[in-house]
């Protein structure tokens, strides 16, 4: 399927960057993938995976020629494995990031996405954040010389991932604060603080400062808005209003079709 170029610019009056989903554009490359995001007029793409796309470079000059953005890569860690919990687990930890910072590079995003691992039976909690923030520190510099910013990842654990260990926005502050590098933040997804602890709008207002990437899907569900409980609306201008201009990338499995999901995002963007 070709890109289409006359369809209506949908995402035009978005007020918030809105990161759409690469497969909600099937059959297209990735480089007419992002002509389509485009088309649509919509200013940014997320795709975790997208670190080992062949077509980096493409993608990175395509993107630059429509002024698209590309939100968060995946870099380290893992959800019910090892991680930047266990110092044992730092050397990898280093080399994954150097490795990933070359690729976010040729891609064109700057943004590393980072899970901590599971919790740990053999230590205590406070000992895990300690080694979180260890790990941090460890490959601060090289994120700040290359001008990129690592997020850590809190996930509900009532629902999702039973088992991993940063869970609550105050604890992925305290790690942020701890670390001490405007290189190390955290990534607040609307949809896991909901379920692990509500009062999404404070925290995230609450947190602004530490908070350095955002995803977002509707509860229960995960699927788009107005599917479930959310305002989004409420949480999109919330979000702008706390000086953040990022992307704010969809992570959800759609119910819609592509055209009516990208209408509703519209819509709340458009407080």
């Amino acid at each position: 399927m070709p890109v289409n170029y006359a369809v209506e610019k949908i995402g035009a009056v978005c007020k918030n960057n809105i990161g759409v989903v690469t497969g909600w554009f099937p059959g297209l490359s990735h480089v007419e993938m992002v002509e389509q995001v485009a088309a649509y007029g919509f200013r940014a793409f997320e795709d975790l995976g997208a670190r080992n796309w062949e077509d980096r470079l493409a993608v990175r000059a395509k993107c630059e020629e429509l002024g698209v953005s590309v939100g968060a890569v995946s870099s380290s860690g893992t959800l019910r494995g090892d991680g930047p919990v266990n110092p044992a687990f730092h050397e990898q930890f280093l080399a994954e990031i150097r490795a990933t910072i070359v690729k976010a590079q040729e891609l064109g995003t700057k943004t590393l996405l980072a899970v901590t691992g599971a919790e740990r039976d053999d230590m205590s909690r406070e000992l895990q954040a300690e080694n979180v923030v260890a790990a941090g520190k460890l490959v601060a510099p090289y994120l700040e010389d290359a001008g990129m910013t690592l997020v850590w990842e809190p996930l509900n654990v009532k629902v999702n991932h039973g088992g991993y260990f940063l869970v609550y926005s105050k604890d992925a502050a305290d790690i942020v604060i701890r670390t001490g590098s405007p290189a190390v933040k955290f990534l607040f997804d609307v949809y896991h603080q909901q379920i692990s602890e509500g009062d999404v709008i404070r925290n995230l207002t609450d947190y602004k400062d530490q908070i350095g990437h955002y995803h977002f899907g509707d509860n229960p569900g995960r699927h788009e808005p107005t599917t479930g409980e959310l305002n989004y609306r409420n949480i999109f201008k919330a979000i702008h209003e706390t000086g953040y201009r990022g992307v704010v990338s969809a992570e959800f499995g759609k119910v819609g079709t592509t055209e009516e999901v990208l209408r509703i995002l519209a819509d709340c963007a458009n407080w």
